[in-house]
């Protein structure tokens, strides 16, 4: 493979120099690398990484089709499958869905993953154990707090950068795993400026997908192999210190544009250019055989309108929520209708006053379907 050059000690500006849609470049040190290439001779193998943005994933695929390909799969929300296009496809590439949380739905996940197994399929499994993203809502600081709180209840001084791991459950999950298990920990950077900074920074981003239209985003990863003991409580410790070195890792980083070490990260060879022209292909051909029916129209229709819908899905669920949320399509429009009158709720309650007594909005009466919230919006956090 062909590396291109970048340094850990690097000034910012030149890992990720300001160029419009320039979109997504991944930095990474060569020994990691070949690490990660080593961990796709085994079946199977988890990466968990601190939760920075809500494209953590473009990240997993970017490795998983980087160089010998492996199947990426992924442990999030349940809703998530249920978003247009994208959340189905990854419902149909088996990805494990969590309505409550690892421990309840323990024997879905281990069924998951046995499936694979029994059929030798390799597979990278990919998920962010904080669980949670946290914006600049009342409900997000609150949230912030109870995870401080947590830290010092747990003998460590509050984290400022990452919130605590979800450990409940995590040491069960771990265990499928072995000795691939990894933790990554990713620094984003756009004009020479680290985007997740501390949780507290007014000035603190959280990258999605119009950031990457927006602006051109550098990650800088730092991949270690750890271990999780089978001992619930063993593996609260052992996850809460992987925190805490993630933590440090991040201030290091914050305060001097680096990860601390001597150690060169690379920008990671992939073949976007040859997947985005092979995808323009395919597109073509399809025109072409429309053509031949006298329909090739069909083809630019569906397209404005795709683009049409989205945008105006996006604009109107950033409107309501004052936040962009797009992971994925329409993620957005579909967190708004979700989260609707929580930082209200949550205010009328630290106020002492009981909200009035309202009839379920259908936010709240999908939600409670969906059996969510006990995931996204439980306290405290583990």
């Amino acid at each position: 493979m062909s590396w291109g050059r970048g340094s850990a000690t690097a000034p910012l500006s030149t890992i990720c120099p300001s160029r419009p849609l320039a979109g997504l470049t991944m930095l990474i040190n060569r020994e990691h690398w070949h690490m990660m290439l080593e961990s796709r001779r085994t079946d199977f193998a988890i990466i968990m990484c601190n939760h920075a943005s809500r494209v953590d994933w473009l990240l997993a695929l970017l490795c998983g089709y980087s160089a010998n390909m492996v199947r990426v799969g992924f442990l999030t929300e349940g809703p998530m499958q249920f978003l247009p296009i994208i959340g189905w496809f990854r419902k149909l590439c088996e990805d494990i869905f969590l309505w409550r949380s690892f421990k309840v739905d323990k024997p879905r996940i281990d069924a998951n993953i046995e499936s694979f197994k029994r059929t030798g399929t390799q597979r990278q499994l990919f998920l962010a154990i904080e669980g949670a993203i946290v914006d600049k809502g009342e409900f997000d600081r609150h949230y912030i707090e109870e995870c401080r709180s947590f830290c010092e209840a747990q003998g460590y001084a509050p984290f400022e950068y990452v919130l605590t791991p979800r450990y409940k459950g995590v040491h069960a999950l771990a265990q499928h795993a072995g000795e691939q298990l990894y933790s990554v920990t990713n620094a984003w950077v756009s004009g020479g400026k680290m985007l997740n900074t501390k949780l507290t920074d007014p000035e603190r981003i959280v990258p999605d997908l119009y950031s990457l239209l927006a602006q051109p985003i550098a990650v800088t990863a730092h991949f270690d192999r750890i271990q999780i003991s089978a001992d619930q409580e063993r593996a609260k410790r052992q996850c809460m210190d992987n925190y805490k070195y993630r933590d440090e890792m991040l201030a290091h980083f914050d305060k001097h544009g680096c990860f601390p070490g001597d150690i060169k990260y690379e920008v990671l060879p992939h073949e976007i250019g040859r997947r985005t022209a092979s995808a323009l292909l395919q597109l073509l051909f399809m025109t072409v055989v429309l053509g031949a029916f006298g329909v090739s129209h069909l083809v630019l229709h569906i397209f404005a309108t795709l683009v049409v819908t989205l945008g105006t899905c996006h604009t109107l669920g950033e409107l309501l929520s004052g936040e962009s949320r797009e992971s994925i399509p329409f993620e957005t429009i579909f967190k708004s209708y979700l989260y609707a009158g929580r930082d209200a709720k949550l205010l009328a309650k630290s106020k002492g006053k009981s909200p009035l007594k309202q009839p379920a909005t259908s936010g709240e009466a999908l939600s409670e379907t969906a059996k969510m919230f006990n995931l996204m919006t439980k306290f405290p956090a583990n």
